[in-house]
């Protein structure tokens, strides 16, 4: 019986950058490189991270990311469609940029340089303004606009001189 519908999942790891180039120079040498990621138990988001059977020092920690990451494929190289998205990674390594919030690790900045502490700049606090001084500025400026029409007016109607037919018009 064949799979109708194919099941894909997608992960983003964040490896510390001495070991992302030894990951680098195997995938380009088109090497077999075993990757195991282990869950400890009872540590919640904690993971077991060894690469080559070599067990790595640090932890690896599951992070919730500030912006939804989508992921595409192509099977002609042409076209694109839409195979995932992506808002968590496993940081193994000292993670900067997080913290811990409740039960979760919260990153702050995204994957991309453009999104560096998105979360801070996405949440700042808006100034407050007083409606009531809006409106106060609102009516004075009305009432200015209502004298100057009513100005306009005037001269219209009073420097007629009783000559019908010449409609003279202000320059504002």
């Amino acid at each position: 019986m064949s799979k109708i519908y194919e099941i894909e999942n997608q992960l983003i790891i964040r490896f510390p950058p001495q070991i992302a180039e030894k990951i680098r120079e195997s995938f380009a040498n088109n090497q077999q490189l075993p990757i195991t990621i282990e869950p400890k138990i009872g540590k919640g988001m904690e993971f077991d991270v060894s690469i080559n059977n070599l067990k790595y020092q640090d932890k690896g920690v599951l992070v919730d990311l500030p912006t939804i990451t989508e992921s595409y494929k192509s099977k002609d190289y042409i076209n694109l469609y839409k195979s995932n998205d992506i808002s968590q990674m496993i940081w193994v390594g000292k993670t900067s940029n997080t913290r811990q919030c409740g039960d979760k690790v919260v990153c702050d900045s995204g994957l991309t340089p453009p999104t560096y502490d998105i979360r801070k700049d996405f949440h700042r606090k808006q100034p407050q303004i007083d409606i009531g001084e809006i409106q106060r500025v609102e009516k004075e400026l009305h009432s200015i606009q209502s004298e100057f029409m009513k100005q306009a007016e005037e001269e219209e109607n009073g420097s007629d001189d009783g000559k019908k037919g010449k409609k003279r018009y202000n320059k504002f």
